[in-house]
């Protein structure tokens, strides 16, 4: 028997089912990370905190070898919270959308040197997790793709709420990878923003100001 070919709105169902599920296992592996990988280097950092404490006597050496695998911990520690939270940031469930990106933001332009601007309201409005999650995605894209450019030197990044809609909004410099044969097809990455938008109900858009710089901006209905 011969299968059809996949519809427009079964690809579209497809590609939900793909983010929702790449959501799913992220947080999952986020929890792992966290519970277990976390609990084993804390504990072992504290055997050698007690090895310290109580072990007065220990040759130069070893007390060495122990400061070694102390920083050693440290790392294991640091790089252990960098994954969870970009696979699933709890400053997003703690402390809410803002201060995640915010956070994203800040550090992502200072690891590839770019000036960075920011400007958000007081309050974040009240959002559903799904919504959180799958906006703070889409800034992510946007910033992936905006890394992608060709002397970038600036971004900026503005969100206004109002009437009922936020506007994320994104300034940036520098030019677009242009490919060998010349022409501009829609990248992977950015039809994936797209079917989040879509998803949400927004809208998004490109322009350009006076000064040669693109603006993305994406307007999402909070209610």
């Amino acid at each position: 028997m011969g299968l059809d070919v996949p519809t427009a709105a079964e690809l579209d169902a497809l590609v939900t089912f793909l983010q929702a599920d790449g959501e799913r296992r992220s947080s999952a592996v986020a929890r792992k990370l966290h519970d277990e990988l976390g609990g084993c280097v804390i504990g072992a950092m504290m055997d050698v905190a007690w090895i310290e404490q109580h072990e007065t006597q220990l040759p130069p050496d070893t007390v060495m070898r122990l400061a070694r695998v102390n920083e050693g911990l440290r790392g294991a520690i640091d790089l252990t919270r960098k994954i969870v939270e970009e696979l699933r940031p709890t400053l997003l469930d703690s402390m809410g959308l803002f201060a995640a990106l915010s956070w994203q933001f800040r550090l992502g332009c200072k690891q590839a040197g770019i000036k960075y601007r920011e400007n958000f309201p007081a309050l974040a409005p009240e959002m559903d997790s799904h919504r959180l999650i799958s906006l703070f995605r889409i800034a992510q894209e946007l910033f992936n793709l905006a890394l992608q450019r060709d002397s970038l030197s600036a971004l900026a990044l503005a969100v206004t709420v109002k009437d009922g809609a936020l506007r994320l909004q994104m300034t940036l410099d520098g030019k677009p990878p242009v490919p060998a044969d010349g022409r501009q097809p829609i990248s992977v990455p950015m039809l994936s923003l797209l079917h989040r938008v879509r998803q949400l109900q927004g809208e998004a858009a490109i322009d350009s100001t006076h000064e040669g710089k693109d603006v993305f901006c994406v307007t999402i209905p909070v209610n």
